[in-house]
Parts: structure tokens; C-alpha cells; sequence
């Protein structure tokens, strides 16, 4: 009986690390994102109001995005979504989720 609880202990332990290691790589992968928005010279807003987002490369008045309607919506949720885990502000998880679209500018 001793032997199965240690073996489910042992199981347990290796997957809160498991999931540790994850949320960690998650994290990194995130930062990454935040600096090559940054680094990318493009100015990301967000109106609520409106329901619009604007991905500007500030380098070129005719390149970047602007969204609205579903595609706002859909940005804005997964902004909320990264922010509710609460690890960035939400600046930071604009620029998380304009990662892809910055991508495709540059």
C-alpha cells in the first residue's frame, strides 16, 4: 500500500514540474515576443471603445494593419486572456498577440 502512494506521489511531482517547465517556456516565448514587437519600430493601439486595433509600422504610413469588428474582437480576447493569467499588463499582451501580424511586416 506504501509502495502506490509513493509511486502516485513521485507521478504527481513530475507532473507539477512537468507543467513548471511549461508554463516557463510559455513565459520566455512571451518576453521574446514583447521585445521583437518593441524592437520593431511599429506602434500597436487598442480602442475598446470601438473595437479597433491599429498595427502601425511607423517606418512606412502605407504598412500595417487595422482591424475591426470580429478580428478586433478576437484580438482583444486574447489579450484578456494572457492578461488574466496575470503575469503582464496589458501593453505588453497587445504586443503578444501583434507578434504575428508585426511578423508579417517585417
Amino acid at each position: 500500500m506504501a509502495t502506490s502512494q509513493f509511486v502516485s506521489s513521485i507521478t504527481a511531482l513530475q507532473m507539477m514540474a512537468n507543467t513548471m517547465q511549461e508554463q516557463q517556456r510559455e513565459l520566455e516565448i512571451h518576453r521574446q515576443q514583447i521585445n521583437y514587437v518593441e524592437r520593431s519600430n511599429v506602434d500597436v493601439q487598442v480602442d475598446r471603445r470601438f473595437n479597433t486595433v491599429s498595427i502601425a509600422d511607423v517606418a512606412d504610413p502605407l504598412g500595417g494593419f487595422f482591424l475591426d469588428g470580429d478580428d478586433a474582437d478576437t484580438f482583444i480576447d486574447q489579450a484578456d486572456e494572457i492578461f488574466e493569467k496575470g503575469t503582464f499588463p496589458m501593453v505588453d499582451c497587445y504586443k503578444i498577440v501583434a507578434y504575428s501580424y508585426v511578423d508579417a511586416l517585417v
